[in-house]
């Protein structure tokens, strides 16, 4: 069996060490094919910096990364074109403030590219040489940011002000894109987050937006028939380890970490964390809620007195106005996955639930600490106890819990 990939987001790696590569290469010669700017949002945690990396070497001709992939045969390997790739996590900007890592990711691009550093100047203008420095070689760049909104979302619920001026800020950074058309062979920016057009893509208003595309709703996370062709041996293995047949192993696995989709006709999708994460313990438990605690949510949940989330119905214009000055619960809960799209009605409406049993479960503990004040890992047992104290009737019980 190939190794899992628990934690890695870097094409090459994956590759050449024998991890496992769900084939996604079909959406990104569709992407590569028709070059122009994309934007995607999805959660965190999703495949969303994998799917950065893979562009970065496509478009630096690693041919041999690709071999035996959907897009070995089919792209034009002669096709190679300078990359800009940022990465807006990891670059210091809540201690040296969002201009001063700006340079510092930029700085690192033009090391890669072996062209001298400018000095002076704005962020914004440095970008802007950049890019017209490398086109100067000869071709069209390609420009990839991963995690453009990261400066914004980190400072939501704690510093509402210093939200805005990094939205502002980049607002400025990102319109260097379209003014640089001309140099730009394909753009691809990725976040959670999907501000409006008069937020901070006002300046930036000629990106295709996929992020509720339907020829892409599965391009992020394994859909079942992938689930089942290429975890194969693991669900094999594991059914055997737990005792069961395979239809109930996979019956489970729908269960508890199916049930993403991305629009309302598409098919649904499993987070890939959870997935590798289950094959590797081989154990029912939550995963990828894990390897993040929406404080703030949890917080914005509990200043609105919103316990119960569950079958929404909202218009689909809301997804839209992610704005600072006016946060909308549904598309926050959308946006950052623990609401996913489980229907729609005959006035398009669409209705909002939980995804899977992780999810629904997780939210619901964190949920009863924050209104209760009972510890996370209480929770279940006093849910438990209370259960036990209504059934046998012993009231004076409930109201000691």
């Amino acid at each position: 069996m190939y190794k899992l990939p628990i934690g890695i987001q870097d094409f090459r790696k994956i590759r050449e060490n024998g991890f496992k590569y769900v084939d996604k290469t079909r959406y990104i010669y569709e992407l590569a094919s028709a070059p122009m700017s994309y934007f995607l949002s999805r959660p965190r945690r999703f495949g969303k910096s994998l799917t950065v990396s893979t562009l970065q070497e496509l478009y630096s001709g690693s041919r041999e990364l690709f071999e035996g992939l959907c897009i070995a045969d089919r792209w034009d390997w002669t096709r190679r074109h300078p990359v800009v790739r940022l990465t807006l996590t990891g670059i210091g900007f809540p201690k040296v403030g969002l201009e001063s890592a700006l340079h510092y990711a930029l700085n690192k691009v033009f090391a890669a590219h072996g062209i001298p550093v400018v000095e002076n100047g704005s962020a914004t203008q440095k970008f802007d040489y950049l890019l017209n420095a490398l086109a100067d070689r000869g071709e069209k760049v390609v420009v990839l940011i991963d995690e453009y909104d990261a400066p914004i979302v980190h400072y939501l619920g704690e510093d509402i002000d210093l939200a805005r001026r990094n939205r502002d800020e980049l607002r400025e950074f990102y319109t260097v894109l379209k003014n640089n058309d001309h140099v730009l062979e394909l753009v691809f920016l990725t976040g959670v987050s999907k501000f409006s057009k008069v937020g901070i893509f006002s300046g930036l208003n000629n990106l295709q937006d996929i992020t509720m595309h339907p020829a892409y709703a599965t391009m992020l996370g394994y859909t079942q028939a992938e689930l089942e062709v290429n975890f194969a041996e693991e669900i094999a293995q594991t059914a055997k380890y737990l005792k069961q047949t395979e239809e109930e192993l996979l019956e489970q696995l729908r269960y508890w970490y199916n049930g993403y989709r991305f629009d309302e006709r598409a098919e649904t999708v499993y987070n890939p964390v959870s997935i590798n994460n289950f094959f590797s313990f081989q154990k029912f438990q939550n995963y990828w809620f894990a390897t993040g605690t929406p404080t703030f949510l949890i917080n914005l949940l509990k200043e609105q007195g919103v316990y119960d989330v569950s079958a929404q119905s909202v218009n689909p214009s809301g997804f839209d106005t992610f704005e600072l000055d006016r946060l909308k619960l549904s598309a926050i809960l959308y946006q950052t996955g623990y609401l996913t799209i489980t229907g729609s009605d005959a006035g398009g409406f669409l209705t909002l639930d939980y995804p899977n049993k992780e999810v629904r479960d997780s939210m619901l503990e964190h949920l009863l600490e924050a209104f209760v004040g009972v510890e996370t890992e209480h929770g279940m047992a006093l849910v438990m106890q209370m259960q036990s104290a209504f059934e046998s009737g012993d009231l004076d019980r409930v109201f000691r819990l």
